[in-house]
């Protein structure tokens, strides 16, 4: 299993290295800069937003990255002069093969190196696994959903779902995820019961290039639910965006009702 943390800030860094702000989360300890790393330790992708204007650069740290070196983010996502939207194809780290260990319990921050001419948005995302990710290899077909809740900018928003069509009883896994709307940075998967909110990358057109990871069991289940109980979604945007866009993969697990 995995789950998504966040990280956004609007900022002028004048040159030097600045801690972006942790997104208020409810399923994992935030405060200020710093996310208290929880069971989910191991770093399988990142993705970060930098603005362009001069030399710009982000990387991940921790206590215990520093034993050894903070870890350089690249390629990253970048936007000059305005808030940093999603690029295509996605700028994306992918590290399923060779995840970064952390240590339970320390915190854990994302600073980015910039020189703005005045401070604009800037945004990382880090992808949190309990264990090896194992892609899922099955039958996997793909339902559409919308919702027209307004997303409130830089925090993680929660939305309903409206899909297009009603899919048979039983119970299904969720094993990818696309999410779009004008400046969708991320959006991730809330399940009844709670636990981890694992996510994927936005994107604002879909003609967007997204990462080969997110769709059709790249990362493995996502999480399971029943048709009366759908999931819902938490979007994270650089605007306050009135209507989404979100394609669900899914497996079925069992037909028919428990």
């Amino acid at each position: 299993m995995f789950t998504t943390v966040a990280f956004y800030e609007s900022v002028d860094q004048a040159a030097a290295y600045v801690a972006l702000n942790a997104v208020a989360d409810q399923h994992v300890r935030i405060t200020g800069d710093d996310v208290q790393v929880p069971t989910f330790n191991r770093v399988i992708a990142l993705a970060g937003g930098v603005e362009t204007a001069a030399a710009h650069r982000a990387r991940l740290v921790s206590p215990s990255l520093r034993e050894r070196a903070n870890f350089q983010i690249t390629p990253l996502n970048g936007q000059a002069a305005a808030a940093v939207e999603p690029g295509s194809p996605q700028a994306v780290v992918d590290l399923r093969d060779s995840p970064l260990q952390l240590v339970t319990g320390e915190q854990l921050n994302f600073e980015a190196f910039a020189n703005p001419a005045a401070a604009q948005v800037q945004w990382g995302i880090v992808w949190l696994a309990d264990g090896p990710v194992e892609e899922f290899k099955g039958q996997v077909f793909t339902v559409r959903a919308t919702s027209a809740t307004a997303l409130v900018a830089g925090t993680w928003t929660n939305v309903a779902l409206t899909f297009d069509e009603d899919i048979p009883r039983g119970r299904y896994a969720v094993v990818g995820l696309m999410g779009e709307s004008a400046g969708l940075s991320a959006c991730r998967g809330g399940f009844v019961g709670g636990g981890p909110r694992p996510g994927v990358r936005g994107r604002d057109a879909p003609e967007d290039i997204a990462h080969e990871m997110f769709r059709y069991g790249g990362l493995g289940v996502f999480g399971e639910f029943e048709d009366t109980e759908p999931p819902t979604i938490d979007g994270l945007a650089v605007s306050a965006d009135a209507t989404q866009e979100f394609w669900f993969d899914l497996v079925q697990l069992r037909k028919g009702p428990a």
